[in-house]
């Protein structure tokens, strides 16, 4: 299993790839601890999609047969472990592929539940995103078919559609995130 991040997904910016390791899966709402090795997490939500079939180079429009549901993801990241790569051109993934670094949702939902306007939360102590749009499911079409056209997507493989809308993080407070109204992801940080 492989977990392909597909940065800006949810914005206007360009999109780029990035690849978590499965050691970066926070699973069953288990809670987030704050690593020791950096001083400034951020995280940022997004849509999550379980690949059910092999799919290379597809359409869009036939992007629908390679997956069976979805639901919601939180991604952290060591915003100053990113800043020093960047300042002495590294790699950065040590900034966001540490152990437990990307939370899955625990309930997932149908692409016949999203149908419509979908509406994406994610609540952290007082701050809060809010994500709205008018057919998510074309959405979610149009970036697995873009992904295809870049890697090999396989049964098992999960696409997570990051907003890349960072919020910032400290102990003690609570991650709650919606899709629809239904609440698919809530653990604490510590």
């Amino acid at each position: 299993m492989k977990i392909v991040v597909l940065e800006n997904a949810l914005t206007q910016k360009s999109r780029y790839i990035t690849l978590r390791p499965d050691n970066a899966v926070l699973r069953n709402n288990d809670d987030f601890y704050l690593p020791s090795f950096s001083n400034n997490i951020m995280c940022s939500c997004g849509i999550v999609v379980r690949i059910t079939r092999l799919a290379k180079c597809i359409a869009p429009k036939f992007a629908s047969r390679c997956y069976d549901s979805v639901t919601t993801g939180v991604t952290f990241v060591a915003i100053d472990v990113m800043q020093q790569a960047l300042n002495e051109s590294l790699p950065c993934e040590e900034a966001y592929c540490f152990d437990r670094s990307t939370a899955i949702g625990t309930q997932w939902l149908t692409p016949e539940q999203l149908s419509g306007e979908s509406s994406l939360v994610m609540n952290i102590g007082e701050k809060a995103f809010l994500h709205t749009d008018s057919d998510i499911i074309a959405t979610i079409d149009q970036c697995v078919a873009e992904v295809t056209q870049k890697l090999t997507l396989k049964m098992g493989d999960l696409v997570f559609l990051s907003s890349s809308n960072f919020l910032p993080v400290k102990e003690a407070e609570n991650v709650v995130v919606t899709l629809n109204d239904a609440v698919t992801l809530d653990f604490q940080i510590k």
